[in-house]
C-alpha cells in the first residue's frame, strides 16, 4: 500500500477528519459566543448560517463536506424528519460525541436524554445537502429539522422544544473545539410497513412488537383500502399506543393517511372552536359528495372576538370535479375535514385524495 492511500482514509480536510477504521468523524468548530445558560437551538451551523445567535458553534466545514466525511468513515444516512410526509421522527444509527453532548448543554426538563443519531439530512436532487444551500445552514439541529446532519432521537416539534436547551458554560467567541463522533458499528433500526387489512389488526400488532425485538423500527403504515372508517379508527388507537422512539409510526403509503388522520379532534365538529374554516366534505350514502365552503364574515365593532360563520354546500356526483372543488377551497389552508358513516370504506377517501391537489397536507376524517 502507498503511502497516500495509507493517509487518505484518515483525512478529508483539516476542518474535517475522518477515520474508516473507527466510524469516526471529527469536525473543527468555533464559539458563537453565546452566554452562559443562554438557549441553544443549534449546537453546530455550518460557517455561512445566520443563526448564529441561537447556535453554540460553527463548523469550519460545511455541511457537505461533513457529510462526505461520514459517507467514507462508513456511517450509513438514516431518515430525515420529513413533517410534509408525516415523518415526525429522526431514524439512524446512534452515534457518541466526545466531549460528551451533556458537557456543553443540559436539559432544563431534566427528561432522559435522547441519543445522538446520524440521519444526513435532507438532500437536493444530485444528493447535496440542503443544509449547505438554505439557511439555517444546521448541522446539529436540537429540534426536529429536516436539513440537520445530526437529530436527537426523539419527536421534538420546534416550539414545544424551544428553551428546553441550554448551554452549561460560557465558551468565549472564537474559541475553537474538536468534537468527535463515533459509530460502535449496530444497526439499531431499519424501516417497516406495517399492513392493516380487515381482521388482521392484532396480528399486525403482535409481528411489529416481534420485529422491534432488540431494534429501532420506523414505520410505514400502509391501510387497506377495504378497512371501513371505524376500523381504521381502531387501527389508529392501536398505531398511537404503539408510536415511541422504539416503534416510530413515520408516514403512511402512497395516496393514503397518516394514522391520526382517524383520531381528529372533536372539538372540531363545532366550527367556532376551529382556528381557521378548511372546507368539509361529507361523503353522502346516495354515492355523492357534499361540499361545505365556511365563509367567516366579521362586523365593524371591534369588540366582537368571533366571525359570523355562514356556509355554502354544493353537491357532486363526480369525484374529479368534488375533488378540483375541495382544491380551491383548501388553497388557504392546506388541510380538509371530511365526514363519513363509520361503515364507508377507506377507498372512498383515497379516491378523493388522489384526484385532489398535492399541496394539501393535512386530512382528516370523523365519523357522522
Amino acid at each position: 500500500m502507498t503511502l497516500a492511500a495509507c493517509i487518505l482514509p484518515l483525512c478529508l480536510a483539516s476542518a474535517v477528519s475522518f477515520d474508516a477504521a473507527r466510524h469516526a468523524v471529527s469536525i473543527e468548530a468555533v464559539s458563537a459566543g453565546c452566554a452562559e445558560d443562554a438557549t441553544v437551538e443549534f449546537l453546530f451551523v455550518g460557517p455561512s448560517s445566520d443563526n448564529g445567535y441561537e447556535a453554540a458553534f460553527f463548523t469550519d466545514a460545511t455541511p457537505t463536506e461533513i457529510a462526505d466525511a461520514f459517507d467514507k468513515a462508513g456511517i450509513p444516512r438514516g431518515l430525515h424528519v420529513d413533517f410534509k410526509n408525516a415523518a415526525f421522527w429522526p431514524a439512524g444509527v446512534r452515534l457518541s460525541m466526545t466531549p460528551a453532548f451533556t458537557n456543553l448543554v443540559r436539559d432544563v426538563r431534566k427528561e432522559a436524554l435522547p441519543q445522538i443519531v446520524y440521519t444526513g439530512g435532507s438532500r437536493l436532487a444530485d444528493g447535496t445537502p440542503i443544509a449547505s444551500t438554505n439557511e439555517p445552514c444546521a448541522v446539529f439541529a436540537l429540534y426536529g429539522c429536516e436539513q440537520s446532519l445530526f437529530q436527537l432521537d426523539d419527536n421534538l416539534d420546534q416550539s414545544a422544544t424551544y428553551g428546553r436547551f441550554h448551554l452549561i458554560q460560557a465558551i468565549p467567541e472564537g474559541e475553537r473545539r474538536t468534537i468527535t463522533f463515533t459509530w460502535n458499528g449496530d444497526e439499531t433500526w431499519r424501516p417497516y410497513t406495517m399492513k392493516l387489512v380487515p381482521g388482521g389488526l392484532a396480528k399486525a400488532v403482535a409481528d411489529i412488537r416481534e420485529a422491534a425485538a432488540g431494534r429501532e423500527l420506523s414505520v410505514t403504515t400502509d391501510f387497506s383500502s377495504e378497512l371501513t372508517l371505524a376500523e381504521a379508527r381502531t387501527c389508529s388507537q392501536a398505531l398511537e399506543m404503539l408510536d415511541s422512539r422504539t416503534v416510530k409510526i413515520n408516514g403512511c403509503a402512497k395516496g393514503q393517511f397518516y394514522y391520526r388522520a382517524f383520531l381528529p379532534n372533536e372539538d372540531w365538529r363545532e366550527r367556532k372552536k376551529r382556528l381557521s374554516q378548511p372546507p368539509e366534505v361529507h361523503f353522502m350514502a346516495n354515492g355523492k359528495i357534499r361540499i361545505y365552503e365556511i365563509k367567516e364574515e366579521w362586523g365593524d365593532d371591534e369588540a366582537d372576538l368571533e366571525p359570523k360563520l355562514s356556509e355554502i354546500a354544493a353537491d357532486y356526483a363526480d369525484v374529479k370535479e368534488a375533488a378540483e372543488a375541495v382544491s380551491k377551497l383548501a388553497e388557504r389552508t392546506s388541510v380538509v375535514l371530511m365526514f363519513a358513516p363509520l361503515t364507508t370504506k377507506l377507498e372512498r377517501f383515497y379516491e378523493l385524495r388522489n384526484a385532489a391537489a398535492k399541496g394539501i397536507v393535512q386530512w382528516y376524517v370523523f365519523s357522522e
